[in-house]
Order: structure tokens, then C-alpha cells, then sequence
């Protein structure tokens, strides 16, 4: 007989269908308890914090699942604040976050590029496109560009997705945001070269690391 199922707590980081083989190896050396895989997406900035889960139809015990993970947000998240997926939408709905985060980073740095070659100001045209509603104006700052790990790693994995399911225009697509991205670090090296000729001069550095 079936006992209840075992919630598994995966942490969004994983690699995709990570979970999926999980819960196949688990419930292959489990006959007796059937097992629901969970996942926390890590929104940084985002203002939702979204509690999400894969409930198979014909797993034993999905509700119980779902009510018990809310039930862990619940101390500290509304309720109306507590989202559930299924797990695949869990794993793109947190690629595609930073995904579109970084592809607004590469958009105005990209502008940042044309505005240099046409006078324009870049803050301004940033100011301008940001006052409109559909827009608004975060992530619109011209900047070095994205760094860190989150947002390449995530780009590629999205990347490697669209490939495996033949969307090759599609993973293109997003194969750009990072050239984009590799680009304006070329292009602000070069300036700062350029503008550094003089070798009396003396230049202060400021570096950040996060975590």
C-alpha cells in the first residue's frame, strides 16, 4: 500500500529536469511512498516570493503537498502573494525573470552605444523611455553591464532549452542579450583606454563583489 507522499525541497539552482529525474529515483527505491518534488524560485528583486510545486494528477497526496509548503510561507507571505505552478513553469518563470531583467540591461547599453555616435544622451532617452507606464523605469540605467553569475547562467540554460527543444531562432534570440552584454565591457575598456593616454594620470578603481 501507498503511504502518504514525501515533500522534497529542491532548490531552484538546479540544472533543468533535475527534479523530474529526482523524483524517478526516489520513487524507484520507494515503492511504498510516493514523492512530490517542491521548488522555491529565488525572485532578488522581485516583489512577489512565489511558493511553487509540480503536483502530478495521478500522484498520491499532491494537495497535501501544495497546503503544506503554503502553509511554511504563510508565517511570513500573504497568502495572495503565494504562488503554484507546476514544475516546469517553476523552472522558466525564474530563467525567464532574469532573462527579461538582463535583456533591459543589454537594450539601453545598446542605446548607450547609438546615443554616443548621434550626441543623444543616454540618461535622458533612459528617463524618456521610462516614463512610459508599459516600461517603466528599472533596470533602463546604461552601465558596464550585468555581471555576477545569475543572469549569464541563467541566459545559457534558457539557451540550452531552446535548443534541445529545436527552437534555434528562439535560443539565438537570447544568445544576443549576452553578446550585447560582452560587448558593452569591450566597448567600455576601450573607452577608458582611450581616455587614458596620459601616463601621469591616476586612476581610482572601485570594485563589488556580491555574496
Amino acid at each position: 500500500m501507498v503511504r502518504e507522499c514525501n515533500i522534497t525541497h529542491h532548490g531552484i539552482e538546479l540544472p533543468s529536469r533535475a527534479r523530474r529525474a529526482t523524483v524517478c529515483i526516489l520513487n524507484y527505491y520507494s515503492a511504498t511512498v510516493r514523492v512530490t518534488i517542491t521548488v522555491p524560485p529565488v525572485m532578488i528583486t522581485n516583489a512577489t516570493v512565489p511558493a511553487t510545486v509540480r503536483v502530478p494528477s495521478e500522484t498520491p497526496g499532491g494537495q497535501k503537498a501544495i497546503q503544506a509548503l503554503k502553509s511554511v510561507y504563510a508565517y511570513w507571505v500573504p497568502e495572495d502573494r503565494i504562488i503554484t505552478t507546476n514544475l516546469w513553469s517553476a523552472e522558466l518563470s525564474k530563467l525567464a525573470t532574469n532573462a527579461f531583467l538582463a535583456q533591459r540591461i543589454s537594450s539601453v547599453n545598446a542605446m548607450s552605444a547609438l546615443c554616443k555616435a548621434t550626441g543623444a544622451d543616454v540618461a535622458e532617452v533612459s528617463h524618456v523611455v521610462g516614463k512610459d507606464t508599459r516600461i517603466r523605469p528599472k533596470f533602463l540605467n546604461a552601465s558596464v553591464g550585468f555581471g555576477g553569475s545569475c543572469f549569464q547562467k541563467d541566459i545559457l540554460n534558457l539557451v540550452y532549452i531552446c535548443e534541445c527543444n529545436g527552437l534555434l531562432e528562439v535560443a539565438n534570440y537570447w544568445k544576443q542579450v549576452i553578446k550585447i552584454n560582452d560587448y558593452q565591457k569591450t566597448r567600455f575598456v576601450k573607452n577608458y583606454n582611450q581616455n587614458s593616454n596620459n601616463q601621469n594620470e591616476k586612476h581610482d578603481e572601485l570594485s563589488l563583489a556580491f555574496k
